[in-house]
């Protein structure tokens, strides 16, 4: 499944609706009240929809700190940051000893730019927090920003060691360990974070840092790739945890629903999916996402009428052209795969995931040279693609161009050691080349691993022959 979404989408502005309530303030306290934080403007229907019944909650129980952070929560959730501070403002007045509260105050005060004395305050309750990893972790952070680099590294440890299970600290300590002159210890570190969250764009960024710092260059290359530049994990803190229940504004339902997707949960994603197309029928996005849950649920003809409509909304829409193609791909359609991958190379020649998509619609078609060029286009913008090295190196193999199948076979064979086809096509490929002793070689490796495979008996067969063929030419 081609992943286009929930990457790249942007973040929009909420339209909607005017919520109108009457903003009124009780006594002081214990029996204070505060009403409930409204947006300063207008919010979408969906949005509308998810906060008025909190909102009557307040009205109803106006001194209820849980109200009021479920409320920032809300908000918090899709991204509505300037009521969300306002709401936690309130719950950390009506019941301070919340850490969760505090903490997501900080986090809202920060992206609306409102930083000053954020510190102070934070210092201000670090012994009543002592024993909340989350609290600790997000006064590390504040540290490092100010220039504490022994306090942070403090508030890191200690929350490191009330909860050894979180990647976020070890991210933190990693970069604190690189700043210090011990990449070494920065990479253990990030190899701990890479084992508690695989694949986060923050574990890869810190792991590459470090093998620059220590030259491995090739590594670090890959890893600061996957990286994207980012430098921090958030906690996932009991908001943070409660956040996808609160999803509302489209673009946040949007992202979310290609992380369920990727998570394996599409019919989850399709609910989210209507209730956008509902208020939009015309979101390509929306369209698009809800395409690639249906083909995850093998509803390919539902998943071809979503990205058909989003095409007639769109034709240049970039992510539409790419998720057809793949589609008639799987539909065994080649020649239509292969006319939305040459539209999508024109809309972005520098997308690598075009040219692959293109490549693999020439192989099917037989049409090996051009598939081949196709490939290394794609290889030239991400170099370390598996399945474009071992197509590439079965179309030129069937082109009989050993020279160019022997290098991105031996490639996509370093990339991925364990994948068979790949190493016996390498193994064949050398023998017609009469590379016999690497190919020997690699025979004598895979048979210790993998034991009488038909195919390496097949292939050590072919070895003998040629050998024998190529000892009567002399």
């Amino acid at each position: 499944m081609t992943r286009i979404l929930g990457q790249t989408l942007s973040r929009t502005c909420l339209p909607g609706f005017l919520l109108l309530h009457a903003l009124w303030l009780g006594g002081c306290g214990p029996s204070l009240t505060i009403p409930a934080a409204l947006p300063s403007g207008t919010v979408g229907v969906l949005m509308k929809e998810l906060i008025t019944p909190q909102i009557q909650k307040i009205d109803s129980d106006p001194g209820n700190a849980e109200h009021h952070g479920t409320l920032g929560l809300m908000y918090e959730a899709n991204e509505m940051w300037e009521p969300a501070a306002r709401a936690f403002e309130a719950a950390v007045t009506l019941d301070p000893a919340n850490p969760l509260w505090t903490l997501h105050l900080h986090t809202t005060r920060n992206s609306v730019g409102v930083s000053s004395g954020e510190l102070a305050r934070l210092e201000s309750q670090a012994s009543r927090f002592s024993d909340e990893p989350s609290f600790l972790y997000i006064l590390g952070l504040a540290r490092f920003d100010a220039g504490d680099l022994n306090g942070a590294r403090s508030a890191f440890a200690q929350s490191l060691q009330l909860a050894p299970g979180v990647a976020a600290p070890l991210v933190a300590l990693s970069k604190l360990e690189l700043i210090s002159g011990q990449p070494q210890k920065a990479l253990e570190l990030a190899s701990k974070a890479l084992q508690q969250a695989p694949g986060h764009p923050a574990v890869f960024n810190a792991r590459g840092q470090a093998y620059r710092a220590l030259g491995q260059d090739e590594r670090a290359a890959s890893d600061l790739k996957a990286g994207l530049n980012a430098s921090r994990i958030s906690y996932p803190d009991e908001g943070r945890l409660r956040f996808s229940g609160y999803y509302a504004a489209p673009q946040m339902l949007i992202n979310h629903s290609a992380d369920l997707i990727e998570a394996g949960f599409a019919p989850r994603a399709e609910i989210l999916l209507h209730k956008v197309l509902t208020v939009n029928p015309d979101d390509k996005d929306a369209l698009n996402n809800l395409s690639l849950a249906l083909r995850a649920m093998g509803r390919n003809p539902e998943a071809s009428s979503r990205l058909l409509a989003a095409l007639k909304i769109d034709s240049d829409y970039f992510p539409t052209r790419i998720n057809l193609s793949d589609l008639h791909l799987a539909l065994e359609d080649p020649s239509t795969a292969e006319l939305h991958a040459t539209r999508a190379v024109e809309i972005d020649s520098e997308n690598p995931i075009a040219y692959k998509l293109l490549g693999m619609s020439l192989i099917r078609q037989r049409k090996f040279p051009q598939a081949i060029v196709a490939f290394e286009k794609s290889l030239s913008f991400q170099p370390d693609d598996f399945e474009c090295h071992a197509a590439a190196g079965e179309a030129a193999l069937a082109s009989r161009i050993l020279k160019t199948a022997t290098k991105h076979l031996r490639a996509a064979a370093l990339l991925n050691p364990d994948h068979l086809p790949v190493q016996v096509n390498l193994i064949f490929t050398l023998i017609r080349s009469e590379q016999f002793d690497e190919a020997d070689q690699r025979l004598k490796k895979l048979f210790k691993q993998v034991g009488q495979h038909p195919q390496l008996i097949k292939a050590h067969d072919a070895l003998q022959q040629a050998r024998r063929t190529a000892g009567e030419k002399q």
